[in-house]
């Protein structure tokens, strides 16, 4: 299993544009490298089913259907609905805090296969431990830059 992690402070941003940028897939796909794009499928009582389309590495094309549940604006919960990998979970905890509003990210990925996913996890960790970090970052940068999303996804 690989696993990334990255908490910021964003000054300036309330829990609700936190929130909705990670939810539009036009912002938040300018902060994770490993995102091309996210679709939704269908709504859910909770949150939606959704298609993400992604760069394996950074450079192999992949797609993978998750389930997105949400607590707005504070929490967003992602698991595995099918795909390649035994088991994917990401989640966000947003919370208000002095001056701005804290942004935790956790995503964890186990492709498992066996001596494929073993080889997976040498090759990967540190790259997917450093891309999770510096997506954390730039939310937390394009945030207080002014951008803004619209929310989850029509």
């Amino acid at each position: 299993m690989v696993r990334g992690e990255g908490t910021v402070i964003a000054r300036g941003v309330s829990p609700q544009d936190a929130f909705d940028f990670v939810l539009d897939p036009a912002q938040y796909t300018k902060a994770d490298t490993k995102m091309v794009w996210v679709t939704k499928i269908t709504d859910t009582s909770d949150g939606m089913i959704a298609r993400e389309d992604g760069r394996f590495l950074g450079r192999f094309p992949g797609s993978v259907v998750t389930r997105y549940r949400w607590e707005r604006p504070s929490r967003i919960d992602v698991t595995l609905e099918h795909g390649v990998p035994e088991r994917l979970h990401a989640w966000f905890d947003i919370d208000a805090v002095d001056g701005g509003t804290r942004i935790h990210h956790v995503e964890e990925l186990d492709l498992g296969h066996g001596v494929l996913g073993r080889l997976h996890d040498l090759v990967a960790r540190r790259w997917f431990a450093d891309a999770v970090r510096k997506e954390v970052d730039e939310i937390a940068r394009l945030l207080e830059a002014g951008e803004r999303g619209r929310g989850p996804v029509a």
